[in-house]
């Protein structure tokens, strides 16, 4: 019996059309940058993209495995950091080690932060990532003679991207970096799916639902939590490598409350425990902060109500559009 006929309310297409659709956005955005010749647009399309791995890190923490995180944005500042500080003082044409090392600096950083935090949970495990996070931006913010304090890390080189000896490119070249992270984030999103879907994912979600019923049955919630909590500090350093590979500069606001709010937002506006509500959530952002932002210094008062509006009309985010448009038809 074919699977798909024999689950109620699974629609034969559903698959096929869902892989068009993702061939068809991939497609786009490739195509992108080569059918416009606009710089602006193809650089707000790069941060979009990098802020919605960032949003979707956080997803992982909080919309599969319930934990919420004020300022997650800290692990892609302190990647950043890590990986301008490797290209600036050790090697400035390593672009792929130069990665890995802050991706691994950044590992171990959140290891030791998310064992103390994954002994608590609910609004402690909260506090602690907003405690952790003011220390982590008051120290880049304070130690300007590695970090550049409140001016920033300056001066970074523009590696070239090369790929088992083949020479793609140089990193300064908007275009490049605009592949290179479309690339990048979609091999990051298609990993965090699998795993999600995994037996490992349903743990996940089984604590989110019930932490107890899921400790009673055996689950060692203190390690799954932990897990998860890597999972999500790897891919949020990701983002920051490529934050900076992108940008050229990092400064401490990148890592401030302020900013941590505003990716929480973009889980919210994209709907929690949706990996791909998260890229929508940081692509409607980015474009309402950059369109208000022309007609107003004071963009946050509208980007505020947009979202109170939504959360309280539209809970489940922009991914709940289409469960919200079925029950109106039923209706």
């Amino acid at each position: 019996m074919n699977s798909t006929t024999s689950i109620p309310g699974i629609s034969k297409r559903f698959y096929p059309l869902k892989i068009f659709a993702v061939i068809l956005i991939l497609c786009s955005l490739a195509l992108f940058p080569f059918i416009s010749d606009n710089r602006f647009y193809i650089s707000l399309i790069t941060e979009m993209m990098i802020y919605g791995l960032l949003a979707m890190s956080l997803d992982v923490l909080l919309g599969y495995t319930g934990l919420l995180s004020f300022m997650h944005n800290t692990y892609m500042g302190i990647c950043a950091y890590a990986v301008g500080l490797f290209l600036i003082h050790i090697s400035p044409t390593s672009l792929w080690l130069a990665c890995f090392a802050g991706v691994v600096f950044t590992s171990l950083v959140a290891l030791p932060v998310g064992w103390v935090q994954v002994r608590t949970g609910g609004l402690a495990f909260a506090l602690l990532t907003l405690a952790f996070g003011m220390m982590f931006y008051t120290i880049v913010w304070k130690w300007y003679a590695v970090t550049g304090g409140d001016d920033g890390l300056m001066g970074m080189p523009n590696p070239d991207i090369t790929l088992f000896g083949w020479h793609l490119g140089s990193s300064s070249d908007p275009v490049n970096i605009y592949l290179f992270t479309l690339t990048v984030v979609t091999i990051c999103f298609f990993l965090t799916r699998r795993i999600i879907n995994s037996p490992f994912g349903a743990v996940l979600e089984a604590i989110r639902e019930n932490e107890d019923r899921a400790s009673f049955v055996g689950i060692n919630v203190r390690r799954y939590k932990l897990l998860g909590w890597m999972l999500a500090c790897i891919l949020a350093s990701i983002a920051g490598a490529l934050f900076i590979l992108y940008k050229g500069y990092i400064g401490p606001s990148t890592m401030s409350a302020f900013a941590g709010a505003g990716v929480l937002m973009m889980v919210l506006l994209g709907g929690m425990g949706s990996l791909w509500g998260a890229f929508a959530g940081a692509f409607i952002f980015i474009y309402i902060q950059d369109y208000i932002s022309t007609m107003t210094e004071h963009w946050e008062i509208f980007l505020g109500l947009f979202v109170i509006f939504l959360v309280l009309f539209l809970p489940t985010g922009f991914a709940g559009l289409g469960d919200y448009f079925k029950r109106f038809r039923k209706a």
